[in-house]
This record gives C-alpha cells, structure tokens and sequence, in this order.
C-alpha cells in the first residue's frame, strides 16, 4: 500500500483530533494582506485555500513524479495523470516508466501494478477525506495544520508561489514521514507541488500540471476492473 495511504491511516489515529469545517465566507479571504500579523495571514491563506477547494466540482491535472531512494542511482522520473470527483472518488495513475494505478472510490482503494500482474485492496472507511490530503490540490490544509507543525513562507513578489513546510508532531506519523513541503499557487490558490520525505529517507516530489477545473468525468474512471489473472491480496490497514 502507497504510503501516501498510511499517512492517511495514522491521521484518522492521532488521539483527539477532528478538522471542522466552519461556513465559507461570502467573499474570498486575502492572505496578501500587509496590515495583518503573521498568524492572521496565515488564517487567511488555510481559509482561502478551502475556500477555492469548495468550487471544486471535479479536477483533472498531469502528474510529474522525481523519485529520491537509496536504491536509485538518480532519481526517477515518472509521468501520469489525476482524476478527482468530490468527495470520495479519485484516480491516480502514472504512465511510464513503471505503470501504476491507485482508486479510491467510497471506502475501498485499490492499487493496481501491470506490470507485476498484481494488486492491493484496502477497505478505507473514514479515510477518504484524509487520504485526499496528500493527494494534492483537493487536500485539507486545515487537516494536515492540526497534525502537523507548520512553517510558512509568503511570497516576496506576485507569482511567487507560497510555501509550506511541515514536520508531524504525532508518533504515529512520524513512523511515515519526516516532513512535507507544499507549493500552493499564487493565482488560484490551489497547491501545485508537494514534496514528502518519508521516515526512510526517501523523497518524493510530485507537481501537477496543466490543471483542468469542473470539466465532466465519466463514472467508468473511478472504477478499476482488474484483469482475472492478476494476484489480489487484501491489506489490512489497522494492524
């Protein structure tokens, strides 16, 4: 199971905690503010992204993955693309050079790799929302802000995007994941690269590209039908 998935595991675990989710303003929040503290900009910008994740009808975008691991000589780059539906349908795949698919579709995900002929399911029930988290630009920022330590960096000119480092203060995090970096859009508000280096020491930085906003997708995207040679095994997530 990807690791993105056990992250989301040990959100849903970490004692004591649950993201709310107050009324959107009636008009957009501006972190660009200058007349306001540090912490109030900060407020701001959470408040701004979930207002512009709420537009979000469906979203499609290409994925540029550079993998960092020990058992690389360099790191590789992979190529595909995301496909997402509020609130509880996505695909995620790439293409080349290792094919691989990840749908999380109401309470089930299912990893799929061709190549190896083989494939993971998971029940996910209540980790939908948090699995979405580290998935990108329809992530809960004011989730990972309530698990994770944050540092931000505003901008110093107009384009720039703003940026986001983050260090778990949860044990049971920390079993995954050494830090996060997110590169949220100056523009549209809506994060663009995220970086996380996981407890092993592997990085992995993932940008999306040519990002397309509330276009139709069709219902057959979020169902993956495995062929009927391939090797299931069903991973318990829990334990």
């Amino acid at each position: 199971m990807p690791v993105l998935v056990c992250l989301a595991l040990a959100l849903v675990a970490a004692p004591g905690l649950q993201a709310q989710s107050p009324e959107e303003p009636d008009a957009p929040p501006d972190p660009t503010a200058e007349d306001v503290g540090l912490r109030e900009r900060m407020s701001r910008l959470v408040e701004r992204v979930k207002y512009e994740q709420n537009r979000i009808e469906t979203l499609q975008a290409r994925l540029v993955q550079h993998l960092t691991t020990e058992l690389l000589l360099e790191p590789e780059l992979s190529r595909g693309w995301v496909r997402y539906r509020p609130p509880e349908e996505i695909r995620w795949e790439f293409t080349e050079p290792k094919p691989s698919v990840l749908t999380v579709r109401g309470d089930v995900a299912t990893t799929w790799y061709p190549d190896l002929g083989t494939a993971e399911v998971a029940e996910v029930s209540r980790l939908s929302e948090q699995v979405l988290t580290y998935l990108g630009p329809a992530g809960s920022l004011e989730t990972l802000m309530k698990y994770f330590t944050v540092q931000v960096e505003f901008p110093e000119e107009a384009g720039s995007p703003y940026h986001l480092h983050l260090t778990p203060d949860y044990r049971r995090l920390e079993k995954y994941v050494q830090t996060i970096d997110i590169w949220i859009d100056f523009e549209s508000f809506l994060p663009r690269s995220f970086k996380v280096v996981e407890a092993s020491g592997d990085e992995r930085l993932i940008t999306f590209e040519d990002m397309v906003l509330n276009e139709p997708i069709d219902d057959g995207e979020f169902i993956l039908t495995l062929p009927d040679d391939v090797a299931v095994t069903k991973i318990d997530l829990k334990r």
